[in-house]
């Protein structure tokens, strides 16, 4: 063979090779056997446009091939929570003390402070109660009742009995006669006695103190755990004279007036706290007081209250309400305003007086009143809790219409408010208005009806001073001559005008002072005054004598 022809075979042969090597590239191996596929391939596939794709999307992807063969992993199967247990709970609920069922009781089943399930006990006491969480807690209440909070249990039927939350019983004097109208309060729960002597008093604490007041009678407190059935309240009859802050602060003096309370048949004494001029006589807690510059220290009134409980002084607390010229020159947005000059509105004599439709000035006097109880005073006695009555009223503004309904609610609103404050104390509430009030059925003009303010205190004062009733009054020329006869005729009529439980809170102030026509006031003249009183009935009286001087020859002896 030539050597032109045997070149041609080898080069043929060559192009065959290399044209199967490309189409096992191109096409794949021709045989399935893995390890052809292998040493064709290699270990890793070549990627397609489609791999590329989901690359792009994905990032970093395993290619590695899965064998048609090799098992595929089955995910766990979510296991199926068990069914909490529940039950039907069922039962009857009945008062404590009477045993008897119990309607209208809501029975509820709790669970992680949510509700599962409720229900109401019918006519019978009974409730029943469906799937209910075995970790459940059923609450049982019903108001004047004490809640009940049970676990739920096994027990197929359930008995529970509830425990009024009211305290009852009846309040007697010590004839054993009931005392009508009484104040019975514990906490934030209050009410009053019925003509019977019995009271109820609902949503009482579980414990503390029951305090019981009533005109004429000592404060009592009792404990809750030691209230019986019957409480029995001993007589007290106020008799007392008013000192001024000087007179107070001096220690010769006030010393004087305790040696002459201790001599005679007086046992209590006014101080005053606040007074018409806005001023606060001691070192107060309360902010306001001294924000407006009200603050005077005058006196140590703790230093002063003790020497009063040492004696057995009974200490009342006088506070001006709404005659508060610092207060008003302070905060104008809290006083009466003049409707024609502008400014504020004042009286003739030139006093801006507060708004007795402001609740906050309520709050700033309630503030005050408050503290005199924790300080210790027995009674705190309100002076000017009323609107002015001299100046020119025409022009006074009170933001609001000024009639005789809402100046009598105004006035209402706000004693409600006080006697809140001070009726779960030991110490009385008390109030002062004019004599003619008495004689007077409206509101006089300044918000001060009889009924309406008596209905909201402890005792009412009226002011029955024989010098300041017209020519005229009860029939008399000059009524300051009559001494007797101004203060009975004034305090019987004014008994007409209440109604029965509200008379005996009427304890007058008597005078003790000369002023304007008729005879000069002496010891015989004060002594007529108290003599009316004590027929009349009163549960007390109480000299006023601006400069705090007094009568003793018109006072009896000691114990008297």
């Amino acid at each position: 063979m030539s050597y032109r022809v045997i070149n041609s075979l080898i080069v043929g042969a060559a192009v065959i090779l290399g044209a199967i090597i490309v189409a096992a590239v191109l096409i794949g191996p021709l045989s399935s056997d893995d390890d052809t596929d292998t040493e064709l391939a290699g270990s890793q596939s070549t990627p397609t446009a489609s791999d590329s794709a989901d690359d792009a999307v994905t990032g970093d992807a395993d290619t590695t091939p899965t064998p048609a063969d090799a098992p595929t992993e089955e995910p766990e199967p979510t296991p199926t929570p068990e069914p909490e247990p529940q039950q039907t709970v069922a039962g009857v609920v009945t008062d404590s003390g009477s045993e008897e069922p119990l309607a209208g009781v809501t029975v509820t089943a709790e669970r992680d402070g949510e509700s599962a399930a409720s229900a109401t006990t019918g006519e019978d006491g009974r409730f029943e109660l469906a799937d209910v969480p075995s970790d459940a807690t059923l609450s049982f209440s019903l108001e004047g009742y004490r809640t009940v909070e049970q676990q739920v249990d096994d027990d197929a039927e359930l008995t529970i009995a509830l425990q009024s939350s009211a305290l009852a019983g009846q309040v007697l004097d010590q004839e054993g006669q009931p005392i009508w109208d009484a104040t019975v309060a514990s906490g934030d729960a209050l009410t009053w006695t019925e003509e019977d002597g019995t009271f109820q008093l609902g949503d009482a604490p579980d414990e503390g103190e029951v305090i019981f007041k009533a005109p004429g009678f000592a404060a009592q407190r009792v404990p809750i755990g030691e209230l019986g059935n019957e409480v029995t309240m001993e007589p007290k009859s106020v008799k007392g004279i008013y000192a001024t802050a000087g007179s107070t602060a001096d220690d010769e003096r006030f010393n004087e007036l305790m040696d002459m309370i201790d001599r005679t048949e007086l046992n209590s004494i006014v101080l005053d706290v606040k007074d018409s001029a806005g001023l606060v006589f001691y070192n107060t807690d309360v902010e306001m007081a001294h924000e407006i510059g009200a603050v005077a220290p005058t006196y140590d009134v703790e230093q002063r209250l003790a020497q009063l409980e040492e004696r057995g002084i009974y200490a009342i607390a006088r506070v001006v309400i709404f005659e508060d010229p610092i207060l008003a020159e302070a905060r104008q947005d809290l006083a009466i305003m003049d409707s024609e000059e502008g400014g504020l509105w004042r009286t003739f004599g030139g006093l801006p007086w507060v708004n007795p439709y402001r609740e906050e000035v309520w709050d700033y006097n309630i503030a005050l009143m408050e503290e005199a109880v924790r300080l210790g005073f027995d009674e705190v006695q309100l002076d000017y809790m009323r609107f002015p009555s001299d100046g020119p009223l025409n022009r006074a503004d009170y933001g609001q219409e000024s009639t005789a309904e809402t100046r009598d609610q105004a006035i209402a609103d706000f004693l409600r408010a006080s006697y809140e404050v001070i009726a779960p104390t030991s110490a009385y509430l008390t109030g002062d208005i004019f004599g003619m009030t008495l004689w007077d059925p409206t509101e006089g003009g300044i918000g001060q009806d009889l009924v309406t303010v008596t209905e909201h205190l402890d005792y009412v004062l009226p002011m029955i001073y024989p010098s300041h009733f017209y020519e005229g009054s009860m029939g008399f020329d000059v009524p300051n001559d009559h001494p007797y006869e101004v203060i009975y005729q004034s305090l019987n009529n004014g008994a007409t005008m209440l109604p029965e439980r509200l008379r005996p809170k009427i304890r007058p102030w008597l005078q003790d002072f000369t002023y304007g026509p008729g005879i000069a006031y002496g010891d015989h003249e004060v002594r007529e005054q108290i003599r009316a009183t004590e027929d009349f009935g009163a549960s007390g009286w109480i000299l006023w004598n601006a400069a705090t001087s007094y009568h003793e020859g018109a006072l009896g002896p000691a114990d008297s």
